[in-house]
């Protein structure tokens, strides 16, 4: 294809693209997961939710995260949640449906991408990106899962027990501060995640060795460290290290991939 028709054939697709997340982004600001009663049972559904006083579904989820990650007391003193400027409550709700809608259609959008780029790339390339998407996929959601189900709460807990030390005898968490923060973590640990794959995906073009991961471990190590120093927001190292050891044993595990890949290549040449 020419310059023009790759750019129409872009166009095309991302218009695909938005015209999803745009009707999921609608669904959630207007649906809630409620249930209907089919007999004796209960059967869980999409229920209209539109007004002011129905929670949709990005409320629910908003809510339910609130509710599971920051503690109600610490030390006896109640955790106020609220609102900064009275516009901030229609700002959150926007950005978690949004989260919502571009979670929900990941897999049309990764669809998209694959059937453009994909006339470019070379057989060899082609059966990498096959072969990472599971392990993408499922390492992203393990790192989400740790930071949502562990890292978070015990995080939020910590800072607000600091607080408490210092002399804060009103706690008070902003929904706006609250749901940029959960969502730039959360992210920023499902994207840590991809360090096995970055690594098999390098050995498996022979852009790099097994050789070099093993050289260079204490750099690596170093670095590691200093991600999780980055992007934990307290400085008593321990929601560092809740970072920083997963990583290091994603590394070794991507380094014993990569011994297995010159491996299986070197007993195909002598075969």
């Amino acid at each position: 294809m020419t310059f023009f028709e790759h750019i129409e054939e872009l166009r095309q697709r991302l218009k695909i693209v938005v015209i999803v997340v745009l009707i999921l982004f609608a669904l959630n600001l207007t649906t809630a997961i409620g249930s209907v009663r089919l007999g004796s049972m209960q059967v869980p559904m999409l229920v209209p939710a539109l007004g002011t006083n129905n929670a949709n579904i990005a409320t629910q989820f908003f809510v339910g995260m609130e509710n599971y990650l920051v503690p109600d007391r610490v030390n006896g003193i109640p955790v106020n949640r609220s609102f900064s400027p009275p516009w901030d409550a229609y700002v959150v709700m926007f950005k978690v449906a949004f989260f919502l809608a571009a979670v929900t259609a990941s897999p049309i959008i990764s669809y998209q991408i694959g059937q453009f780029i994909g006339p470019a790339l070379k057989p060899s390339e082609k059966r990498l990106i096959i072969r990472i998407t599971l392990p993408v996929a499922v390492l992203f959601l393990s790192g989400v899962t740790l930071c949502l189900v562990v890292v978070l709460p015990f995080t939020f807990g910590l800072l607000y027990s600091v607080q408490n030390v210092l002399g804060a005898n009103f706690l008070i968490l902003y929904g706006g501060d609250f749901i940029d923060f959960v969502l730039l973590f959360s992210v920023a640990f499902g994207l840590a995640f991809q360090l096995p794959v970055l690594m098999y995906g390098l050995s498996w073009l022979g852009i790099v060795n097994s050789g070099f991961w093993k050289k260079y471990w204490r750099i690596a190590a170093i670095a590691i460290f200093l991600f999780g120093a980055i992007i934990t927001p307290d400085g008593s190292g321990i929601t560092m290290m809740l970072v920083s050891i997963p990583m290091l044993f994603l590394y070794v595990l991507g380094y014993v991939v990569a011994v297995r890949i010159e491996k299986r290549r070197g007993r195909a040449k002598t075969s």
